[in-house]
């Protein structure tokens, strides 16, 4: 029924909570599961700020560059866990690491791969950037046309 899977993460206690649910999918047909996180770009900037004014004699698109780059291979690092967590259920998988507006790219990425269903937590970090526009998982779910399993944490905890 839900053959491949996308599975947004921005490795928060309730996107971990998701990848459970993955886990108890492969009974149900699932050979596919497509690990992506998304760094918001609108981050980005305060990050490179500070790098910039910790290294001041570099050039400001070196320290975006520098900054977006360990940022990626930092994500990447973590999707590699996800990766080996899921490993023993012989799910084919893919990583995938993006710079952009996470609830956009995840719709993207769900359209390109042409998913059957997208696996993701309730809700993330809850930055001051999802304070002030909403949460990805429900600009997903209005905007895309995939099918989402929203994963609540376990605990009860909704922070």
């Amino acid at each position: 029924m839900f053959r491949k899977i996308l599975y947004p993460t921005d490795f928060s206690p309730s996107a971990k909570g998701a990848l459970e649910y993955i886990k108890k999918l492969k009974d149900a047909g699932t050979e596919e599961v497509i690990l992506l996180h998304v760094y918001d770009e609108r981050n980005i900037e305060i990050h490179w700020e500070v790098e910039s004014e910790l290294h001041p004699d570099e050039s400001i698109e070196r320290a975006k560059h520098d900054v977006v780059k360990k940022m990626l291979e930092k994500s990447y690092a973590k999707l590699k866990e996800l990766e080996d967590e899921i490993a023993h259920l012989n799910f084919k998988t893919e990583l995938i690491v993006e710079e952009g507006i996470p609830y956009q790219k995840i719709i993207e990425v769900a359209k390109q791969n042409d998913v059957s269903l997208i696996v993701m937590g309730s809700h993330g970090e809850r930055g001051i950037v999802e304070k002030l526009f909403g949460s990805t998982t429900g600009r997903v779910i209005a905007h895309g046309d995939t099918t989402v399993l929203v994963a609540k944490p376990r605990n009860g905890n909704n922070h």
